[in-house]
């Protein structure tokens, strides 16, 4: 008998894959890669994008099986392509769209960060999301997104900035413009039409959030936006007047790194138990800023230690670095929408502030070795602003850019997101859900509250919630930080949107790479924050209230 089997086994192997070769989801399968082939010769007309373009075309689609044949769970159509610029010296815009087999009718555009210059990972999870949770492509979106319409080695550089369509586009027109290309693919690939678009990022890619919904409030049906760079103009500035700050009189204004964490250390020990709790974070931001004058006066120099500027601040460093750190700048002239200023950061409430190693600045500055904004700052004054102009970053003044102050204004009405009437997004039934750290370096969390309480001036508090959600988030930096918040952000935005239904202080959980992760918080509505309730477990949720004082 055994033999018997063992020469029948050839016979058995050929009627399985027979068998298999027939079933539906063998079926499936095939049409699914024979389908996403087809989309090789796909190319999209001029007039077919809401932009001005010359076209786009796919450069490969790529049929990617899945594990879980049973289901096609994960199972894709990777779709890369080009959309070509009207100018023939302006780079490409490249874009990857995923079409997955069992397409749930939604879509969700991702954002990138930085000056972009490459293709997000949009085959991941979401910016904050959880990674127990399946990725957007596994519950069926189809996923996509661009590199903001040309091409670099890092997010640092901003060189494209030098030809306008380039500009525009990484201002604005690549949203659009990889949206219809998505939309067409998706028409071309699937007979039932498209329910729902989301988009979701982080800094840029935030900023690329809130402007889809303001620019286009009819494409786009709800937004996860984090720490979003939304006065864009604003926070350049603000890098320009720090640079002045440290590097002008021989770097006088500089702070060596030792004393840039010996202040964030002093204001954690000053501030963590404000919030009832001694967890390592500063929940009551607000309450602590009362307390940095006095960390100030501590730390600043006395009576013959000015020759010691490792151990306390001179008052250089107080007058000029912490003063534009901590407390922002206002400018004599408005930028779009009326902003007139940036708020400051929390320099003196637990943050390290990204001063650069080295005291000198470079020319041009670098990231790192100098401070992390006069990088940012000087790559768009030089390509976006004076445009192969000689420009010295320490005569600039932000105040009296002279020649320049027009070609900034412009520019903050075409990069940005600084709109406070969403009335046509709201309206026809948009959401978003906004989440902004306090520990943020980056992006000054006061910024962005400030034009959240705008948009609460300008629509109502009711109008307002009924379309908005604002968490400033204790510990969260520019991602990462003391407390990165991970949760199903997309599935409650979607839930909101679907079926009405907000979400109301969520659970977060602690993702970082630390003795605390896995620690869980309620997600508070600005203003309020999480509070201890003085019993129960401080890893836990469930142990803290949001208050407002």
């Amino acid at each position: 008998m055994p033999l018997l089997l063992r020469a029948l086994s050839p016979l058995a192997v050929a009627l399985s894959v027979l068998y298999a070769s027939t079933s539906p989801a063998f079926a499936q399968a095939g049409d699914a890669a024979m389908r996403c082939a087809e989309l090789n010769s796909f190319t999209l007309s001029a007039n077919a994008i809401t932009l001005p373009t010359s076209g786009a075309r796919v450069t490969s689609a790529t049929f990617v099986a899945s594990d879980d044949t049973a289901n096609q769970k994960g199972e894709f159509c990777r779709v890369l392509g080009e959309t070509s610029p009207v100018d023939p010296q302006a780079p490409k815009i490249l874009w990857q769209v995923n079409l997955p087999t069992s397409w749930n009718g939604k879509l969700l555009q991702y954002g990138g960060g930085g000056y972009n210059g490459s293709i997000p990972p949009t085959t991941e999870k979401t910016t904050l999301g959880l990674d127990v949770v399946p990725t957007p492509l596994e519950q069926g979106y189809v996923t996509f997104g661009s590199d903001s319409g040309h091409q670099a080695p890092n997010a640092d550089d901003a060189s494209f900035g030098k030809n306008d369509e380039a500009m525009l586009n990484y201002g604005y027109m690549h949203i659009r413009k990889t949206l219809d290309v998505a939309k067409a693919l998706v028409e071309r690939r699937y007979a039932k039409p498209i329910r729902r678009v989301y988009y979701q990022g982080g800094s840029t890619g935030g900023r690329e959030g809130l402007t889809a919904a303001s620019r286009w409030p009819d494409a786009y049906d709800g937004i996860l936006t984090n720490y979003p760079t939304a006065n864009f103009v604003g926070l350049r500035l603000w890098g320009a007047g720090l640079a002045r700050a440290i590097y002008d009189d021989k770097s006088a204004g500089w702070i060596p790194p030792k004393l840039v964490e010996t202040i964030a250390k002093d204001a954690i020990a000053s501030c963590d138990a404000l919030d009832g709790a001694k967890d390592g974070l500063i929940s009551d931001a607000s309450g602590c800023r009362k307390q940095s004058a006095a960390l100030v006066e501590k730390l600043a120099c006395k009576a013959g230690e000015s020759g010691n500027p490792e151990n306390c601040l001179t008052n250089a460093q107080i007058d000029r670095t912490l003063k534009i750190y901590h407390d922002g700048y206002a400018l004599p002239y408005p930028l779009a929408n009326g902003i007139d200023s940036y708020p400051g950061y929390n320099s003196l409430e637990g943050i390290l502030m990204q001063l650069g190693s080295e005291p000198q600045m470079r020319n041009p500055p670098v990231s790192g070795p100098n401070a992390h904004h006069s990088s940012r700052a000087f790559e768009f004054l030089q390509n976006f602003v004076a445009r192969g102009q000689p420009l010295d970053l320490l005569s600039f003044d932000i105040r009296d850019p002279g020649k320049f102050k027009d070609r900034i204004v412009e520019l903050s009405g075409i990069i940005g997101a600084p709109q406070t009437d969403w009335s046509a997004f709201a309206d026809k039934g948009g959401k978003i859900i906004w989440l902004q750290g306090t520990d943020d370096p980056s992006v000054s969390p006061y910024g962005n509250a400030k034009l959240y309480e705008a948009i609460v001036a300008k629509m109502g508090r009711e109008k307002a919630a009924a379309f908005l959600r604002f968490y400033l988030v204790p510990g969260l930096a520019h991602g990462g930080g003391r407390f990165s918040p991970a949760w199903d952000n997309l599935t409650a935005l979607d839930n909101w949107v679907e079926n009405g239904v907000p979400p109301v202080n969520p659970i977060v959980m602690d993702a970082t790479k630390s003795d605390t992760r896995g620690r869980t918080r309620p997600l508070c509505e600005y203003p309020s924050w999480p509070k201890y309730k003085g019993t129960g477990d401080m890893s836990q949720a469930a142990s803290f209230t949001c208050a407002r004082d």
